[in-house]
């Protein structure tokens, strides 16, 4: 008797899960042309105070745009991501050795990554972000003492 209704049971997870394996509904797949960061943040360590970086965006001709901008607008342009560390701090905050968080659209990645420690002195790292449609935007991000 216990057999035979762990079998049923069985067999009814079985046609449940296969039922809902009809396929993709295409309607509700939705993937972000976005290829820019909303906001990076750098820290000393993980636990420390955090640091948010000006973000500024160049059109295709190098123009900076301001205030809002769709997509379109900023297409084939480039980022600028600076971090003003009061000079005050520079004995506590090493720009040679520090860590980057960026908020980016769910589908889009940034190569090469922002794991552990970055050197964001001098010209900085240039990174790029790859939308879930796969166009390209890089960024250069700096760190100086003001």
């Amino acid at each position: 008797m216990k057999n035979k209704n762990i079998k049923m049971l069985l067999t009814a997870l079985i046609a449940i899960s296969l039922w809902g394996c009809e396929g993709v509904n295409e309607e509700y797949i939705f993937i972000h042309d976005s290829n820019t960061i909303s906001q990076m943040i750098c820290k000393t360590s993980h636990s420390a105070g955090e640091f948010l970086g000006q973000i500024i965006e160049f059109n295709k001709d190098g123009e900076e745009v301001e205030g809002d901008f769709s997509q379109s607008d900023i297409e084939g342009g480039y980022g600028l991501i600076l971090f003003e560390i009061p000079k005050t701090l520079e004995n506590d905050v090493d720009l040679t050795n520090i860590y980057l968080m960026a908020t980016v659209k769910y589908d889009a990645f940034i190569s090469p990554t922002l794991s552990g420690r970055h050197d964001i002195t001098g010209d900085g790292i240039i990174i790029t972000v790859t939308s879930g449609v796969n166009t390209t935007r890089q960024y250069r991000v700096r760190g100086y003492y003001e």
